[in-house]
């Protein structure tokens, strides 16, 4: 999050920068609720400032690549602590087994969030442009565009926020059935935090079992948008398990 934080940041300093500084000369133009033709009217000098914001502010694909890896590893590590220590506790014992198909759960979480890295300067400053050519073709005075830009500040970091909280907990999930149907174990009992912020629906599951191979309506725990519920596994016993290594 801190990450992410950090990039919606660097795009609203882009704004600061590159698209206030151009809006008295915009304003100052003849006929503003006309697109003007050519490469001396407002419109394109908006276009020109939005671009160079988001020259400043975009994410190379090799920097998004990065950050994804990183937070894949971090959530990885972290899951398979809660893992094991889940299993000291349950059999008294460490239990390990190969996990071949790993990979297949970290690279196309890593692949899709690359997209959505890069997709927080650009998706808001595709909007704030649509806001701003809106606004100067109404004939909004520089004071109230300034303020109304300022006040749209908000969305990538809003946005950088629920990536981040979505996308992990999205990924612990992937790595929770994962290692749980690795070892053999079919159902889980649903726990929430049981908070103001948790659905209705998914308080009325807390401690039902499910089948890994038969989801709720809305996925398991993680995959709603937002869901902070995690999946207990329903252990059998120690000698029924897949596979295992034990010391």
């Amino acid at each position: 999050m801190r990450a992410l934080r950090t990039l919606a940041e660097a795009t609203i300093l882009a704004v600061e920068r590159h698209v206030l500084p151009v809006l008295p000369r915009v304003l100052r133009e003849d006929d503003l609720r006309n697109t003007p033709a050519g490469d001396d009217g407002w419109f394109e000098s908006l276009r020109r400032a939005f671009m160079e914001a988001l020259g400043a502010a975009a994410v190379d694909d090799g920097n998004a690549q990065g950050l994804a890896a990183m937070v894949a590893q971090r959530v990885e590590k972290y899951n398979k602590e809660q893992y094991h220590r889940l299993l000291r506790r349950a059999y008294g014992v460490d239990v390990f087994k190969a996990e071949p198909g790993l990979a297949k759960v970290l690279r196309p979480w890593e692949s899709e969030n690359i997209g959505l890295i890069k997709s927080i300067p650009e998706q808001y400053l595709d909007t704030l442009h649509g806001r701003v050519v809106a606004a100067v073709r109404k004939g909004t005075s520089l004071r109230d565009m300034s303020r109304e830009v300022r006040q749209t500040y908000d969305l990538p970091r809003k946005r950088a926020e629920l990536i981040a909280r979505d996308q992990i907990g999205k990924l612990n999930g992937d790595l929770t059935e994962y290692r749980q149907t690795n070892i053999g174990v079919k159902k889980y009992r649903w726990r929430g935090v049981l908070d103001e912020r948790e659905r209705d629906e998914h308080i009325a599951r807390e401690g039902q079992e499910f089948e890994w191979d038969k989801p709720p309506p809305d996925g398991h725990p993680g995959k709603p948008i937002r869901c902070r519920c995690w999946a207990e596994a329903v252990l059998p016993a120690l000698d029924d398990l897949d596979g295992l290594i034990v010391h």
